[in-house]
């Protein structure tokens, strides 16, 4: 009789995506780089979207802005809900589709979001 416990990540090794450096999670390795790719992209509108409103909200209250105030000022408290809620919306339409076979676009809330 042994007291060794099987490894864990033995029985994960032949999961889709298991391997980080550059994980493949569809039989089509192209597949995956287009989603990485819509991800990166996503993340890269997020942050001018977000960055924008922030813009737009000292410009209005200040009529004028600089570079500073920009990177280190942040959205008031209205604003940043608004945003989340936007940020929320956009996850839900954009990223939805991508397991809408599983109901992906009517998925709730979960912490990533």
């Amino acid at each position: 009789m042994t007291d060794k416990k099987p490894n864990d990540m033995e029985n994960l090794k032949d999961l889709p995506g298991f391997k980080r450096s550059n994980p493949i999670y569809f039989e089509d390795e192209v597949v995956d780089h287009l989603i990485s790719i819509v991800l990166d992209l996503g993340a890269e509108l997020w942050v001018v979207k977000d960055r924008l409103a922030h813009l737009e909200e000292v410009l209005t209250e200040n009529n004028k802005m600089t570079l500073t105030d920009l990177q280190e000022g942040k959205p008031s408290e209205p604003l940043q809900e608004k945003l989340d809620e936007e940020r929320k919306q956009i996850i839900k339409r954009i990223y939805g589709r991508l397991y809408s076979k599983y109901g992906g676009e009517l998925a709730e809330e979960k912490g990533a979001i």
